[in-house]
């Protein structure tokens, strides 16, 4: 455990860092849109501005950073200034406008988190913003919850909301403090609470993206061991857990609200559910069919926003695509998919290159949590994606702000070749000049 004096030598993480953290709450955990009086205020833009001031005011501490030149950040930057540019050929060219409004104030949040965040201690910072915007999710459905379906109020599909969910619940884990048991036990709260508030929004989505993070800590648990190392993959480990799992699974289940046995239900019984039946011009299978048949004829894409409404020209409903990949490729066009799963692909390699540090890492230093980190985000980025294919959240912050908080971790932690390694205070040596994480 670390010393008084150890904890003490630790410089406090600088203010503008911690304001783009209240902002990743804000943005993700949607504060202003369940909380009684915030509805008429824009906190969104008022975080944002905040960060900014804070971040130009420290602006000669702060390193240069080319965003371009980082390999996350690339296509990510690619991708949302596609989505802003689609006005140029969009069909629904006035909700194309808006919606670039907020794109626009994505990508500057994205790439004003990588201008300040520098040592691993701000990226954690930062993380701790995805698990307070969790706590606000979580609290307020819970405190909304009348029986049924949970939903906090009309500004909230029950979906997107475990889907914001999924994508955290893994980094909640790894944020778990080993050396507190007043932190620890709040976090571990904390994921608990998530958990039965996936559940409770019965979201189908939602449980697959839940299930397939589960499956990955079970496999690759987000925890160091007693020298502090990250724990490794343990076949019997797993199997083990796997055993336990289902039978806390099997008992759980029976104090399921019947609203929620009934849609999960209908998981293991795709014949009779509606989603499934192309016959149905409202289902997902036919929405999906219309929209990629219309996408083919237009490669391009459509334009931001347009995705319901080229459903209705395809003779469907005029409904949301319910599915990230689907409504990027009518929107953006192919160009636009590829660079949205490149950025999943790059973000994910990326950051297993840091997880190959666990394997050198004999100790509980800063290499280690950055391992940990590493997994963590990885883990929550399968959930997103399992979660996003039956979704419509390609533009989400959730993901977005995750891509950017990936790519200040890799760039911390794995410095360019030939750029002098800056240090940071390892648990091990606390008396290390803090700057950085040796790579």
């Amino acid at each position: 455990m670390p010393t008084a004096a150890a904890r003490v030598s630790l410089p406090p993480v600088p203010v503008c860092v911690t304001a783009v953290a209240v902002m990743i709450m804000v943005m993700v955990g949607k504060i202003s849109e369940w909380v009684p009086g915030l509805a008429a205020i824009p906190i969104v833009k008022i975080a944002f501005l905040i960060a900014a001031i804070s971040a130009f005011r420290n602006r000669a501490a702060l390193p240069a950073v080319r965003v371009r030149s980082l390999r996350i950040a690339r296509p990510a930057v690619a991708f949302m200034m596609l989505a802003i540019l689609s006005v140029s050929f969009s069909i629904y060219k006035s909700n194309t406008l808006i919606l670039s409004q907020l794109i626009l104030i994505l990508l500057l949040s994205m790439t004003l988190l990588l201008k300040v965040t520098q040592t691993l201690r701000d990226v954690e910072r930062l993380l701790l913003g995805f698990a307070a915007a969790s706590a606000s999710l979580s609290v307020g459905l819970i405190l909304n919850y009348h029986g049924g379906r949970a939903a906090i109020n009309d500004n909230f599909d029950p979906n997107d909301i475990a889907y914001a969910l999924d994508t955290a619940l893994p980094i909640v884990l790894a944020l778990r403090p080993r050396n507190s048991r007043l932190g620890w036990s709040a976090l571990s709260g904390l994921a608990l609470l998530m958990v039965l508030s996936v559940l409770l929004t019965g979201s189908r989505g939602g449980a697959i993206g839940f299930s397939v993070i589960t499956l990955l800590i079970v496999a690759f648990p987000l925890s160091r061991d007693r020298n502090g190392a990250v724990k490794r993959f343990s076949l019997g480990r797993t199997v083990g857990k796997f055993v336990v799992l289902i039978a806390a699974a099997a008992v759980i289940w029976g104090y399921l609200p019947q609203a929620t046995q009934e849609r999960m239900a209908t998981l293991l019984n795709l014949q009779n559910d509606y989603s499934a039946d192309s016959n149905l011009k409202g289902s997902r299978w036919a929405i999906w069919q219309r929209d990629v048949g219309m996408a083919l004829e237009r490669p391009i894409g459509y334009g931001l926003g347009s995705a319901e409404a080229v459903d209705g020209l395809g003779g469907g409903q005029y409904r949301a695509a319910h599915n990230c990949l689907v409504q990027v490729f009518v929107e953006l066009g192919a160009l636009g998919l590829l660079l949205y799963l490149y950025s999943y692909l790059t973000t994910w390699r990326n950051l297993g290159r840091i997880s190959q540090l666990a394997r050198q890492a004999s100790s509980g230093g800063q290499d280690a949590k950055a391992a940990l980190y590493a997994r963590a985000i990885r883990i929550g980025l399968a959930g997103n994606l399992a979660a996003g294919f039956f979704l419509s959240q390609g533009y989400s912050a959730a993901l977005w702000m995750l891509v950017a908080t990936a790519a200040a971790l890799v760039r911390i932690t794995l410095p360019a070749r030939g750029t002098p390694p800056a240090v940071e205070p390892s648990e091990a040596s606390p008396q290390a000049t803090v700057a950085g994480v040796r790579s």
